[in-house]
């Protein structure tokens, strides 16, 4: 839906789903930067403030950006980084909004060739309680590559020190989103 942002009916769904209370977060969710005041954004980003909820953005630098600006005592996950937004942009995002927090899934330019990335590297370690891996299973046949995509996750987190890759690969994930 491109119009999920502004539309009512999307909105009183999502808040009878969370009346459960067995919801982390809302989202995958799609938006550019100009739709990231629309008002069913703004309750969405109302509704996890209040019930501690993140957020999962898979938006561009610029969106997410303007959305912890707008909704800045909102928990985000950036899902996959944005996909293309360089170490440099990510660490700076991060340095300024506390409460942005990174999914890794689908960055295969981490470690390019195998070989973690040094400006990635520096940010994970400036950061490694704000990075997750993960896995982006939007259609079945991504299944059949999650095998070889977590030993290439596991082969950069191999270059990192132990509490770090420990951190990134499953503590941040377990300490964010507990069991029940």
């Amino acid at each position: 839906m491109s119009k999920w942002h502004s539309d009512r009916g999307v909105q009183a769904y999502v808040e009878d789903r969370l009346k459960r209370g067995i919801y982390r977060g809302i989202g995958e969710f799609h938006l550019s930067a100009a739709d990231a005041g629309g008002p069913t954004v703004k309750r969405f980003a109302e509704l996890a403030a209040e019930r501690d909820l993140f957020m999962q953005a898979h938006v561009d630098d610029v969106t997410v950006e303007q959305l912890l600006t707008l909704y800045p005592k909102t928990r985000f996950l950036w899902a996959h980084a944005g996909m293309s937004s360089p170490a440099p942009t990510v660490g700076r995002l991060l340095e300024r909004f506390p409460k942005l927090y990174v999914e890794l899934a689908l960055r295969t330019d981490v470690a390019s060739g195998g070989k973690l990335d040094p400006e990635w590297r520096a940010v994970f370690v400036k950061y490694p309680d704000r990075f997750m891996v993960g896995t982006d299973t939007w259609v079945t046949s991504r299944w059949e590559v999650m095998r070889d995509y977590h030993r290439d996750v596991q082969t950069w987190l191999a270059q990192l020190p132990r509490e770090v890759a420990e951190a990134i690969a499953w503590k941040n994930g377990e300490r964010l989103f507990p069991a029940p």
